[in-house]
């Protein structure tokens, strides 16, 4: 029988990463607060991490190749994301868009590197 955990602690990170969301779209927080933006890089990296363990956690692969599977995965997705928002000029702002990027990308790597971690954890129980 498969272990839901992983699965479930990603449900709900990204159900509040959902919350979240609709909450600053109605308050202007991506606006307003700096930071609002990394919280949702770093959620977002965490919740798709967590999924990206759930599933490699079925398939015979080693702890170490799992972390970096997810790590990889996650920073695909981000890298991904930030060309989607370039090329549909959705960025924040443009004059300081190289700087936000890396922001957003680091972040991104930090949510990715918790749920390799905690995946990892998970697994090795």
């Amino acid at each position: 029988m498969r272990d839901f955990s992983l699965l479930r602690l990603a449900f709900i990170t990204i159900l509040i990463m959902g919350i979240l969301h609709f909450v600053a779209g109605a308050f202007y927080l991506y606006w307003t607060l700096s930071w609002f933006d990394y919280l949702m890089h770093f959620l977002g990296g965490l919740g798709g991490g967590l999924v990206i363990a759930w599933f490699v956690s079925n398939k015979n692969v080693s702890f170490t190749q799992t972390f970096i599977i997810v790590c990889c995965s996650v920073m695909f997705v981000g890298v991904a994301w930030e060309i989607f928002e370039k090329v549909n000029d959705i960025a924040q702002s443009t004059e300081g868009y190289v700087l936000d990027t890396i922001h957003d990308l680091l972040m991104d790597a930090l949510g990715s590197l918790t749920a390799g971690f905690v995946g990892v954890n998970k697994l090795n129980k």
